[in-house]
């Protein structure tokens, strides 16, 4: 983001304030492309996240964002290369304790970062004659995904009573939070018998609560209370799981909450990943939950060349199932668009909203469209013989195979039972004689007579 550039017009001439307001726009241009056009800080850790080195020859480069799910970034760098070299030599990287793993950070004005951890790597001889190392890594989100949440998460795994965690009712971001921060204590802390406060994502609570000090966890995840996502307006929902993980749990509301999880590693010198947080650990992730659409809330879904674009809010209609949009008649501008070199785009009011179109300026844009699989799902569980897929009325039993011990059961023409027959074999001496079927109604058999006489003819 640029600086701001202020220029003293009291005591110009009106050619020369003139004059000084052009000036002062070209320097904030040509400040905003060089900062577009600065080269992105890349640099690998190793896995205890001590830098290894800064990625400077690389002949391929590319960051991936995805939401809600695990990007992934390919980099290519020459074989040659110190760094090259250190990470093809991985018995040598855990004799010297660097441990196996290797991450990488990717910075880019004003305040982006990808993080991510290696997932593979390769070597390739080009036709040039030039060798060349490929590294692929996974997003920190892929983290996130092996999170699974206990039906107990302050018991040890014998004791899971009850056998399903939840549900919590409340605000999208704050239901979410809770069970991922619990079962993150659970993993962090590795001991039971802590005492939690009455709001485990109430940051003014953690002084009072034992266990709480997260100076040392690898992963943290950012709080958000109950009253601040109420205030906040966040869609509600009601997660529970039985032994999922966090990812499958949450992936249908954060779709229908219009939320996204943000994973960013936080590294010394950077600013607090929120007001007030405790000392963190260098390389620790943090997790967050973030509203960024105000579909919900206030933002802009239309419009047109003249008026502009249009505030709207959605409300659910009374199915409770799909969506209205309400327009504003009133909208009131944010205080931010009002400060001189402030030009951040608020989620209320946006700048512009880009649709994909002949005269737009979007390059490059692709649409796909999934087709529909299954129109009928059949669920259910474990019930007594009988209950579930009973047979039809008349139907004279279960079909026996050459398995099954027990008799047929014979029926007259009234639909009654007929007396068993005792099993005429010596004692000691199994029958493997099969019981003939029951005998079929009259009219199957006239009709299967019939029709085996005209075949004949």
């Amino acid at each position: 983001m640029g600086a701001a550039v202020s220029v003293d017009l009291d005591s110009m001439s009106l050619a020369e304030q003139c004059e000084a307001i052009w000036e002062a726009t070209l320097a904030a241009e040509r400040a905003d492309d060089q900062e577009r056009r600065s080269q992105p800080l890349v640099r690998l850790w190793d896995g205890h996240w001590r830098l290894a080195g800064l990625v400077c020859s690389e002949y391929r480069a590319e960051f991936t964002w995805i939401d809600n799910d695990t990007g992934t970034a390919l980099v290519e760098i020459p074989l040659d290369d110190p760094l090259a070299r250190w990470v093809w030599r991985t018995r040598a990287r855990v004799d010297a304790g660097e441990g196996r793993n290797i991450h990488i950070t990717c910075d880019k004005a004003p305040g982006s970062r990808w993080s991510g951890r290696l997932h593979d790597h390769s070597i390739e001889r080009r036709a040039d004659g030039t060798q060349v190392l490929t590294l692929r890594f996974v997003h920190d989100f892929q983290h996130l995904k092996h999170y699974l949440i206990w039906a107990n998460p302050f018991f040890d795994a014998s004791v899971q009573i009850p056998r399903v965690f939840g549900p919590v009712p409340g605000p999208a971001r704050w239901a979410l939070k809770l069970p991922l921060f619990l079962n993150v204590l659970r993993e962090q802390v590795q001991q039971h018998g802590w005492q939690l406060p009455d709001d485990p994502l109430d940051p003014a609570s953690w002084l009072g609560a034992v266990g709480l000090d997260m100076s040392q966890w690898s992963v943290v995840v950012a709080p958000t209370s109950f009253a601040e996502d109420l205030a906040a307006g966040t869609l509600w929902a009601t997660p529970h799981s039985r032994f999922k993980y966090w990812h499958d749990m949450a992936r249908d509301i954060l779709e229908d909450a219009e939320l996204s999880v943000r994973c960013r590693r936080w590294l010394e010198g950077d600013p607090p990943p929120w007001p007030d947080a405790p000392q963190l650990r260098h390389g620790v992730l943090v997790i967050d939950i973030v509203n960024t659409s105000g579909y919900y809330s206030d933002t802009s879904n239309g419009g047109n060349p003249f008026d502009g674009l249009a505030r709207t809010v959605a409300k659910f209609s009374e199915d409770f199932i799909d969506s209205v949009e309400e327009a504003i008649t009133d909208p009131v501008i944010p205080a931010d668009y009002l400060i001189p070199g402030v030009r951040r785009t608020q989620v209320s009011t946006p700048f512009a909203v880009y649709f994909d179109g002949p005269d737009t300026g979007i390059e490059t844009s692709k649409f796909t469209e999934t087709a529909s699989t299954a129109v009928q799902v059949v669920t259910g569980g474990s019930s007594m013989p009988g209950v579930v897929g009973a047979p039809p009325p008349d139907w004279g039993g279960a079909p026996t195979t050459r398995t099954c011990r027990r008799n047929h059961l014979r029926r007259g023409p009234d639909g009654r039972r007929s007396p068993r027959r005792r099993n005429s074999a010596a004692p000691g001496r199994r029958s493997h004689r099969r019981h003939p079927p029951p005998p079929l109604p009259r009219d199957t058999a006239r009709l299967a007579r019939s029709q085996i006489s005209r075949t004949r003819t």
